[in-house]
């Protein structure tokens, strides 16, 4: 089952209306490599690309749910859910395979949204922490 992706990134080439997600797959990971996170600040979402120019388009659109993005700009009401790969291994929403095993999450993070490293991943919760 893929989570529900509510993405209020709204500089990202992927980003569709009503804070959705068009994205094919997302990748959650820890900002600096080889480390774990402990807090949502130190998640973000290394899909992200900055919708500067037709180029930045170009450049993310293998990564593109071309179906779910085409039917989602006619219908806002279409649940558009791509895959979500985690790396961040700490999160209790982490599963086997390092496929995220959540309902739904959230990507927010600090605007702007310059750069994959302003963005989190708002539902990561220590794994451990109940």
């Amino acid at each position: 089952m893929r989570p529900y992706v509510k993405c209020v990134v709204d500089t990202c080439t992927h980003y569709l209306l009503d804070n959705r997600c068009g994205a094919g797959n997302i990748d959650i990971m820890h900002e600096a490599e080889t480390k774990m996170s402990e807090i949502v600040d130190q998640t973000m979402c290394k899909t992200y690309t900055h919708a500067r120019n037709l180029n930045s388009y170009l450049g993310s659109a293998d990564n593109v749910n071309w179906t779910g993005a085409l039917i989602g700009l006619l219908n806002p009401d279409y649940e558009v859910t791509p895959t979500v790969a985690c790396t961040v291994s700490s999160c209790k929403y982490w599963g086997e395979g390092a496929i995220c095993v959540a309902e739904a999450i959230e990507v927010n993070g600090s605007a702007p949204f310059n750069e994959c490293q302003d963005t989190n991943c708002i539902t990561f919760e220590r794994r451990g922490s109940e």
